[in-house]
């Protein structure tokens, strides 16, 4: 069972990781300024190659660098989980892609064309390693699971609207007017007396008043016919 967060708790993880992603792209610019390769003319000599000095791997990285930005800027401005998902997620994946082309290029087209001898410097590496970096965020926005639930609007149901509710009719305790010689209560089972008899309109028990008001008070329905009993 996975755990459950709020919408914008994924957005505000998003937003964290487009930063960490433009982060990373800023530092990879910045390698730009480094020694990607060091060019050894005899045993003595040897000049620095630092990767601003190759076009189009100035381009790439600058461009990686301002994608990522654009990711970032994305991740701030949308509301919407699936757009911030894929949109951003795939903004800084480009963005990823632009910078780990910038050293691969150096690498095996321009350096080697050059046809001189020398070697790789920590540059080259720092360049690498920071494009690498910016990947794993781009790919968890793309790999974040993402489950809406969707919670119906709280009302009245379609039995409830097409059916309208069956009111059980309540019964009531009038006065009895014709008391037959020897009638019992119908609760006591005691002999009634005509002046303090009462009688339920539903099912015509008879009961003495003191009886039928206690009980009623009690279980608020006739103990004979079970309807409701208004006092």
């Amino acid at each position: 069972m996975g755990l459950e967060v709020s919408s914008q708790a994924v957005l505000g993880r998003f937003f964290k990781l487009a930063l960490i992603v433009a982060g990373i792209g800023v530092v990879h610019i910045l390698t730009l300024l480094m020694s990607w390769y060091t060019i050894t003319s005899d045993t003595i000599t040897t000049t620095p190659l630092q990767g601003y000095v190759i076009a189009e791997s100035l381009y790439m990285s600058i461009a990686g660098g301002i994608v990522c930005g654009i990711a970032l800027l994305l991740s701030s401005t949308s509301s919407n989980i699936m757009t911030a998902k894929w949109l951003v997620g795939a903004t800084a994946l480009v963005g990823a892609l632009l910078a780990i082309a910038s050293p691969a290029y150096a690498h095996f087209i321009v350096i080697p064309a050059l046809q001189v001898r020398g070697h790789l410097e920590v540059g080259m590496f720092m360049s690498y390693l920071s494009a690498i970096a910016m990947f794993v965020p781009a790919v968890t926005i793309i790999t974040t699971p993402i489950r809406i639930e969707v919670i119906p609007r709280a009302g009245p149901s379609y039995l409830e609207t097409s059916v309208p509710p069956v009111v059980e009719e309540a019964a009531e305790l009038v006065h009895a007017t014709d008391v037959p010689p020897g009638a019992i209560c119908g609760i006591c089972y005691q002999e009634l007396d005509p002046e303090t008899t009462v009688m339920c309109s539903n099912c015509q028990t008879l009961f003495h008043k003191g009886c039928i008001d206690i009980w009623v008070k009690l279980n608020g329905v006739c103990p004979s016919c079970k309807k409701p009993v208004i006092r």
